[in-house]
C-alpha cells in the first residue's frame, strides 16, 4: 500500500476534513482573521495529507500547533475538566469553557385542558446552542391552572440522527389552588417561575418552581413635620367637632400645646429682643416678633390597607365621605406611603420521563450493576475457555514430540501398545480440536485434557523417575551418614546427651536405611512399564522424624555446676599451697599452674565453639 494511493481511497474522507473547523468559526460568530492560533489534537493529525488540507483551508493566515502530544492530550484535558467540575478534591485550574451543543426548548400547557375554551400553550428555546453550561434560567409567565412542562432537544442540523429528542416531563401542581385563594382576596391571577439549570456535564433540571401575586399596600405612618401655630390650632378645632367626648380631651391638649408654644415663643422673643438691643435696635426686635413661628410636631395617623394600587387611587381623588363608607378616616396625602406586599407558594413538582434518555435511579443502577456482573462473568469463562484450548492444544503437540525426542527412555518405560495409545490420543484430540472442539465450553476442554494427560501423564513420570528417584536415595543415604557420625561425636562432645538417646536416633537410622532397601529391591524386581513402588518425593520425608529429635537433643543444655562444691575444692587447693610453701626451683605453685592452665582453658573452650559450628552445619 502506497500513500498515494491510500489518499485515493480515502480521497472522500479528506474533503471533510474542513468541515469542523468552518463549522467551529460560525458557531463562534468569529473569522479566522480573528484567530491567533490552533492546535492540532488526536492521532489522526499526524497523517500529512490532513495537515494539508488544514492548511489549505486556513490560508496561512493561522499558524499551525503541533507542540502537544497529540493521542494524550485528548485524554488529559478530560482529566483535568473532571477535577475542574469535581467537588471530592481541589487541583490547579485549568481554563476551559465548556458548551453546549444542541438547542434545548421548552413546551408548557394546561395539564387537564378544557375542551371549551383555546388550548393553552407555550413553546420557547431555553438553551441555545453553543450557550455556556453550569448556568440557570427562569421562564415567567402568568397562569391560573396547573401545566404541564416538557423538556426537548430542538431538530437542528448538528443533532445526530437518531437522537431521542424528548428529555423530561414536568407536571407542575398547586397554581389552581393558589389562584382560587387569591381571588378570594380580590386578587389577579399569580405569576409563575420555573427555574431551570444546565449543568456542567450538559444536564437539564428543573430546580424551583414557585407562584407568587403582588398587592399594594398604601400605609399612613407617624411622620415628624414643621406646621404652622394657626394651622395646630385649626386641627385643634377639626378635632372639637368630631365628638363630644374627644372634644374636651383634644382642648385640653391644644391647650397645654398652646401654652407651651406661648412659653417657648416668649422666651424665644425675649433672646431675640435682647440679641437686637445689643446690636443697637430696637427694629429687628419688632420684626422678628411679628413673623410666624414653626415648630416639629408628631401627627398619629392610621395604616390603611388597600387591595390594589388603582383602588388607593380612586379613594385620593374622592370625598371624606367616601372613606368614611369603609368606616377610616381619611387620611393625609402628605403622610400615604405605597408598599408592595409578594404572596409566594412554592409547587409541587412532578418528575417522569417518556424516552430513551432517563436518569439514574435505583432500579437502573441495579440493573447497570447485574450487566456489569454478567459482563465479568462472560469474560472469566472466556479467558478460562482460551487457557484451557491452549492447555489441550499446547498438550496435543506435547505428546507428539515427546514420542518422537525422548523415544529410547519412553520406550524403557512403556510397552508399544502404550505408546501407540498416547499417539492415537493425541491425532483423535487435534482433529476433534479443529471440528467439534471449536465450539466446545469449558468443561468439554477439561474433559479432553483429562482424557488425554492420564495415560501420558503415567508414562512421562515413569520418564522422569528413572534419574529423580536413584538421586534422591543417593542424597538420603548421605544425610543419614551426616547424622551417624555427628551423634558419634556427642559421646564425648555432649555428656548431656544420654547414650539412651543415641541409641534411639542410631535405631531411627537404620530403620530408613531398611526400608530404602526393601524399596530398592522391589523396584528391582516391579516391571518398569507399570507404576513405580516409590517415587522421588517420598524419599526426603522419610528423614525428617530424625531431624527434629537430632535439632532437640543439639539444643540440649549442658548440666549446671554446683557452687558449694567448687568453693571446698578451692579452699583445699588453698591450703595444700601454704603448708608446702617451701617448695623447690624446680616445682611451680598452684597460682603458676593456674595461670599457666588458663590458656589452655582458653583454647579448650574455643575449640568447643568451634565443635559447635561443625555440628550446626552438620545438621
Amino acid at each position: 500500500m502506497t500513500r498515494s494511493k491510500m489518499e485515493e481511497l480515502c480521497a472522500d474522507l479528506f474533503e471533510r476534513v474542513a468541515t469542523p473547523i468552518a463549522e467551529a468559526l460560525k458557531a463562534a460568530n468569529v473569522t479566522l482573521d480573528e484567530i491567533d492560533g490552533m492546535e492540532l489534537i488526536g492521532g489522526g493529525m499526524r497523517v500529512p495529507r490532513i495537515q494539508q488540507e488544514i492548511r489549505s483551508f486556513l490560508q496561512d493566515k493561522v499558524e499551525l500547533g503541533l507542540h502537544i502530544n497529540s493521542d494524550e492530550s485528548m485524554a488529559l484535558g478530560a482529566a483535568f475538566h473532571g477535577a475542574n467540575i469535581s467537588t471530592a478534591f481541589k487541583v490547579r485550574h485549568v481554563g476551559l469553557a465548556d458548551v453546549n451543543p444542541f438547542p434545548i426548548s421548552i413546551r408548557l400547557s394546561d395539564i387537564r385542558p378544557n375542551t371549551e375554551e383555546e388550548e393553552w400553550t407555550k413553546q420557547a428555546t431555553m438553551f441555545k446552542a453553543g450557550g455556556k453550561v453550569g448556568i440557570k434560567k427562569t421562564i415567567a409567565f402568568t397562569h391560573d391552572k396547573d401545566v404541564h412542562c416538557a423538556i426537548d432537544y430542538e431538530e437542528a442540523e448538528t443533532l445526530p440522527e437518531g437522537t431521542e429528542l424528548s428529555m423530561e416531563r414536568y407536571n407542575v401542581t398547586g397554581i389552581g389552588k393558589f389562584a382560587a385563594e387569591m381571588q378570594e382576596k380580590g386578587l389577579g391571577s399569580p405569576k409563575v417561575s420555573l427555574q431551570f439549570e444546565l449543568s456542567l456535564s450538559g444536564v437539564t433540571e428543573l430546580v424551583k418552581a414557585e407562584a407568587a401575586v403582588e398587592e399594594m399596600v398604601v400605609v399612613t405612618e407617624e411622620v415628624e413635620v414643621e406646621v404652622d401655630d394657626d394651622d395646630e390650632e385649626e386641627d385643634g378645632d377639626e378635632k372639637k367637632n368630631e365628638t363630644a367626648s374627644s372634644e374636651e380631651a383634644t382642648e385640653g391638649k391644644t391647650e397645654e400645646k398652646k401654652e407651651a408654644t406661648e412659653t417657648k415663643e416668649e422666651d424665644k422673643t425675649t433672646e431675640e429682643s435682647g440679641n437686637a438691643t445689643a446690636e443697637g435696635g430696637n427694629e429687628t426686635a419688632t420684626e422678628g416678633s411679628k413673623k410666624k413661628k414653626k415648630k416639629k410636631t408628631t401627627k398619629l395617623v392610621e395604616k390603611v390597607r388597600l387591595r390594589q394600587k388603582k383602588h388607593a387611587m380612586w379613594f385620593a381623588k374622592h370625598a371624606l365621605t367616601d372613606w368614611e363608607l369603609f368606616g377610616v378616616r381619611k387620611p393625609d396625602p402628605a403622610f400615604v406611603k405605597e408598599k408592595k406586599k409578594v404572596h409566594k407558594r412554592s409547587l409541587a413538582v412532578e418528575v417522569y420521563n417518556v424516552g430513551r434518555i432517563r436518569p439514574y435511579s435505583d432500579e437502573l443502577k441495579d440493573e447497570s450493576v447485574f450487566k456489569m456482573t454478567e459482563l465479568t462473568r462472560k469474560d472469566k469463562e472466556r479467558v478460562m475457555l482460551e487457557e484451557a484450548r491452549n492447555k489441550v492444544e499446547s498438550y496435543i503437540y506435547h505428546i507428539k514430540n515427546k514420542l518422537v525426542d525422548d523415544e529410547e527412555v519412553i520406550g524403557k518405560v512403556s510397552t508399544e501398545e502404550q505408546r501407540e495409545e498416547i499417539r492415537k490420543l493425541a491425532e483423535d484430540a487435534e482433529e476433534w480440536m479443529y471440528d467439534d472442539g471449536y465450539n466446545a465450553n469449558l468443561a468439554t476442554m477439561e474433559d479432553k485434557y483429562a482424557e488425554l494427560s492420564g495415560p501420558a501423564g503415567k508414562i512421562f513420570t515413569r520418564v522422569m523417575e528413572l534419574e529423580a528417584r536413584p538421586k534422591a536415595m543417593k542424597d538420603l543415604k548421605e544425610k543419614l551418614g551426616k547424622i551417624a557420625n555427628l551423634v558419634k561425636k556427642w559421646e564425648t562432645d555432649k555428656p548431656q546427651v544420654t547414650s539412651e538417646e543415641r541409641s534411639d536416633v542410631l535405631e531411627k537410622i537404620q530403620e530408613v536405611e531398611s526400608w530404602m532397601t526393601e524399596m530398592e529391591e522391589a523396584q528391582e524386581k516391579a516391571d518398569p512399564t507399570e507404576d513405580p513402588v516409590f517415587n522421588s518425593a517420598e524419599v526426603p520425608l522419610k528423614s525428617k522424624d530424625i531431624e527434629v529429635l537430632v535439632t532437640r537433643l543439639h539444643r540440649k543444655p549442658k548440666p549446671k555446676v554446683e557452687k558449694n562444691a567448687t568453693k571446698a575444692e578451692n579452699a583445699t587447693n588453698t591450703t595444700e599451697g601454704g603448708a608446702d610453701s617451701n617448695t623447690t626451683d624446680g616445682e611451680s605453685t598452684p597460682s603458676e599452674e593456674e595461670s599457666n592452665s588458663t590458656p589452655d582453658k582458653e583454647e579448650e573452650k574455643t575449640s568447643t565453639e568451634d565443635t559447635k559450628d561443625e555440628e550446626s552445619d552438620e545438621l
